[in-house]
Formats: structure tokens, sequence, C-alpha cells
């Protein structure tokens, strides 16, 4: 599992890289302060959220659907806004269920009910680089640069 998860991150920052280069010609949506500060708050509300996957999913059902109601809407705000489909990309990604990010996550904590520490640690670590990428994305905007998301290559 930790050869596995040590390559994710990097799979998943060279699939990034390798859209970026092939959006060179593309025009890309202007900086929104909006964004990148909710990409910043969801992701502190997402990981705090994710540290209580120990305790029965049933107490914290609310606050799930109600995180999940922010992810999808930042997600549609993304998908809404012309030259910013890699971030919206992005979004759509983290939130999707069937993948090891944080819609897996809450799909998995839903259907084991706990989730033991070790799990949470590993998708805890994928979920914060994804949200980095998303923050990072939304700040490259601003600079006009390249987008190095903390942690990452």
């Amino acid at each position: 599992m930790r050869v596995f998860r040590s390559f994710v991150p990097l799979g998943f920052l060279l699939a990034v890289a390798i859209v970026l280069s092939s959006c060179q010609g593309m025009k890309v949506s202007s900086y929104d302060p909006a964004a990148h500060q909710n990409a910043i708050a969801l992701k502190a509300e997402t990981l705090a959220l994710l540290a209580m996957s120990s305790e029965p999913f049933a107490t914290h059902k609310d606050a799930v659907v109600g995180l999940n109601a922010k992810v999808e809407a930042a997600y549609q705000v993304a998908a809404a806004t012309p030259g910013n489909e890699l971030v919206a990309r992005e979004w759509q990604i983290l939130k999707d269920p069937d993948r090891d990010l944080y819609g897996g996550f809450v799909k998995r904590w839903e259907t084991s009910g706990k989730l033991s520490n070790a799990f949470r640690e590993n998708f805890t670590g994928q979920v914060g680089e994804a949200f980095d990428m998303i923050i990072c994305l939304e700040a490259a905007k601003k600079s006009g640069g390249q987008c190095a998301p903390a942690g990452g290559a």
C-alpha cells in the first residue's frame, strides 16, 4: 500500500503537467479571489472532517452532506467559468466517489461505518495534495505563472 501511495501523487502531478503543457494556447480564466479563498477554506473543512472518520459515519452524516454540497458548488462554479476547464476537472476528480480522493473516501466511510487511522492517513495526504493543486491553479491565474503546489515536484 505504501508503494502505491507514493506513486499516486506523482501520477496525479504528471497528469496535470501533461494537461498544462497541452493547454499552452488555451485562454485561461482570470484570477478569482473568492474561488481561491473558497478552495483554501474547503481544504481545511475537508481535512477536519476526514480526521473524524474513526468515528461512526452516521454521527457525521449531516456534516458530510453539507460539505458535499459545498464541493459540488465549487465544481459547478469552476465548470461554468469560461477558460477554467482544468480547475473544473480537478474538482470533478476530487469529488468522484469512484476515485481515491475525497469522494472515494466518503463513499468508503459510509459503507464501512468507521475507518482505520492508517487508511485515513493515506487518504488525507492524497486529498490534501489534490486541494493544493486546485489552490495552486487558482493562485497561478493571479501571477500568470506556473503552478508548483506545495509538496509537489
